[in-house]
């Protein structure tokens, strides 16, 4: 079992992401390619609300990370590759990240264009922390740290990032020299080779961090794509985007904490709304203008809470039942299967054998 720390990481992360499904898109065409279904991995709840699956994966939806968690190690189980991130981030171009990608073509120079996609990073859907941080020499790091801990999850999200990173470096600053070396944390996986082949040569395994070394003076090149009349128009939107996305987050994660507050008791949109000091009817309509409705938000945090307690606790299904506020561990065996396709208990037996 997990410390008391790592769970309420966890719980934090699980119930309060809200991300675009940007890195989904390309893990659906790269499972596609291979010949498993979109069907295979996306949640009951989206299939029963997308009679298209893969509609769902527009440019204005959001997932919580729970959602994302589950596609991502359904994935995984269904195809065996441990280097799926690695193919997930190869398939990934300049043009990937849209807003965001336009803004780096029109950077002036190779670490400007590192400095703006990491600082809007975020709004691609991204699942880690990024910093970049001068290092020895003339040299800077990008460093990628977990926002969750469950290993798995982080060897696929490195992987992707690093993967999609090297190129858009490579692009950008027309040069492979641009990247000194690159540390991940995973062991060293059994073909090497893709690993070098896709990242370089001189990548390390079992590191004390995830990070990529690059050469300051490559990165001080201009860029053959800049324009500072476009990145400031870029950057304009890009900030405004970032403004509303922390004015909605901030909104949804205090709902989200009166509700988990009260979640034992089963509590009601009317006695969500009081605690703001709302009526019903708006209440009802602020959380529509972020595309979320209380039903979805009580779901999600049973869902992820329900989840957490059978990964991290010994506690029983009809305990876990209580603890979500269900007053018939029948109905929350029914919702849970809904949500995943497994039972409580195959949901837990699968998740240890990951």
């Amino acid at each position: 079992m997990q410390t008391e720390n790592h769970q309420l990481a966890l719980s934090d992360v699980a119930q309060r992401s809200k991300v675009p499904p940007h890195l989904l898109r390309y893990l659906l065409q790269e499972l596609e390619q291979r010949g498993i279904a979109a069907e295979k991995v996306l949640p009951h709840t989206v299939l029963d609300q997308y009679s298209d699956p893969t509609a769902f994966l527009s440019h204005d939806a959001r997932l919580t990370y729970q959602q994302s968690r589950l596609i991502i190690l359904k994935a995984l189980a269904l195809t065996g590759d441990e280097s799926l991130g690695l193919a997930v981030g190869h398939r990934q171009s300049i043009t990937s990240l849209g807003l965001v990608s336009l803004g780096v073509m029109a950077s002036a120079t190779g670490r400007e264009a590192l400095e703006l996609g990491i600082r809007y990073h975020r709004l691609t859907g991204s699942m880690l922390e990024i910093d970049l941080e001068p290092s020895s020499g003339n040299a800077l790091t990008m460093i990628a740290r977990s926002r969750f801990h469950e290993p798995v999850l982080l060897t696929f999200f490195v992987q992707e990032l690093f993967a999609a990173m090297v190129g858009v470096v490579r692009f950008t600053t027309g040069s492979k020299q641009a990247i000194n070396r690159i540390e991940m944390m995973q062991t060293p996986p059994e073909k090497k080779s893709l690993f070098q082949d896709a990242l370089d040569p001189s990548v390390i395994f079992e590191a004390s961090r995830n990070a990529i070394e690059f050469d300051a003076d490559h990165l001080q090149r201009p860029l053959a794509t800049a324009d500072r009349f476009v990145l400031h128009e870029v950057e304009t939107l890009l900030a405004g985007m970032m403004q509303e996305e922390s004015t909605r987050l901030d909104f949804l994660k205090s709902v989200e904490e009166e509700t988990r507050r009260r979640l034992k008791n089963n509590p009601s949109i009317e006695e969500i709304a009081g605690v703001f000091s709302m009526s019903e009817r708006s209440f009802r309509r602020k959380l529509s203008a972020s595309q979320v409705s209380f039903r979805d938000i009580l779901s999600q945090i049973r869902q992820s809470q329900a989840m957490e307690l059978l990964l991290w606790s010994r506690l029983s299904s009809e305990q876990i039942a209580a603890e979500l506020g269900y007053s018939d561990p029948r109905v929350f065996r029914r919702a849970f299967k809904q949500w995943t396709g497994e039972t409580p208990s195959q949901f837990r037996k699968s998740a240890t054998q990951l």
